[in-house]
């Protein structure tokens, strides 16, 4: 596995953990759980929606005593849920695999793929892989080559 590699995998470990624990705050249980934003509110509210205990009406802004009162921060989390992160890392991760099959490829796999298309697959890989790096180009061990 290359350092490209290395740092993606960690950075979607990474994102897997901070959702988990988020939904273990708000005692979601992901991925069934989901976060919503009430527009209707004029408090601005997220609330949660597919609570695994129905008797309980969570508003996650009445638990964090109003921190996220803000409309457009409100919309914002909500958007960006537990469920949907850990989705999305899922997601990622499978394409990942696939960079690294198409990175692992040659003509032992099939005779008739040719030097040049072989190049050009694995060039798309790693360009793959850079723009799922993109995201965390603020991070300390985001290497500046990486930079698409």
């Amino acid at each position: 596995m290359d350092d490209l590699t290395a740092f993606v995998r960690a950075r979607l470990d990474e994102d897997e953990r901070a959702a988990r624990r988020a939904a273990e705050v708000c005692g979601c249980h992901p991925p069934a759980s989901s976060w919503i934003f009430d527009d209707e509110a004029t408090d601005g509210r997220i609330l949660v929606v597919d609570d695994p205990h129905p008797d309980v009406k969570r508003k996650l802004g009445r638990r964090w005593n109003g921190t996220y009162n803000g409309l457009f921060t409100a919309e914002h989390i909500a958007r960006h849920d537990p469920a949907r992160v850990l989705r999305e890392v899922e997601a990622r991760r499978r394409l990942v695999g696939l960079t690294e099959y198409m990175g692992g490829w040659n003509t032992e796999h099939d005779t008739q793929v040719t030097e040049h298309e072989i190049h050009s697959m694995r060039q798309a890989a790693h360009e793959m892989l850079r723009n799922l790096a993109a995201p965390y180009a603020d991070h300390p061990d985001y290497q500046e080559e990486w930079r698409s």
